[in-house]
């Protein structure tokens, strides 16, 4: 279980790690329409700035979405031993019925222990494919709100005099 959380925090640091790197990178070109000055420009960046995070829900310098990871999943319940001790039991019956119970027991046993190591390897699959789309959908949902940041900050910038592309 614990190496599935940390495949997790893989996942979602390095989702948010690439995604820092495109919104460092993804820097507005802004001109100056009126011409304002430098003083005047750094304000009203940090004044668009602010408003443009309030307006999307977004700040660029801390890129994060509100949503919640996928459900952990649950700790191994048996697999391959439980599955082989249900097996044998099984088995042991019906090899009693047949006149040999010790044959029986390892034969069911064989058996339950290949049907719970499938059912692990199934349940290790779909935890895997929970977890990469979690990453995903936080991916998409950074870019979204990078987009809608980018257009509040632009539209304020726009308002206050300054061309920007």
């Amino acid at each position: 279980m614990m190496t599935r959380l940390k495949r997790l925090a893989v996942l979602v640091c390095g989702a948010t790690f690439f995604s820092s790197l495109t919104l460092t990178t993804a820097q507005p070109y802004i001109y100056p329409n009126q011409g304002q000055s430098p003083q005047q420009e750094q304000f009203d960046k940090g004044q668009c700035y602010s408003w443009a995070v309030q307006q999307s829900g977004f700040d660029p310098a801390n890129p994060q979405v509100g949503m919640a990871p996928p459900p952990g999943m649950q700790a191994p319940q048996g697999g391959m031993f439980r599955g082989a001790a249900g097996g044998a039991a099984l088995g042991a019956v019906g090899g009693a019925i047949g006149g040999d119970a010790g044959e029986g027991a390892a034969i069911g046993a064989g058996v339950g222990a290949l049907f719970g190591g499938l059912r692990r390897a199934r349940e290790r699959r779909e935890e895997e494919q929970a977890m990469q789309s979690y990453a995903t959908q936080q991916q998409g949902s950074i870019s979204q709100g990078r987009s809608n940041y980018e257009r509040a900050f632009g539209a304020c910038m726009a308002g206050r005099g300054y061309t920007v592309r």
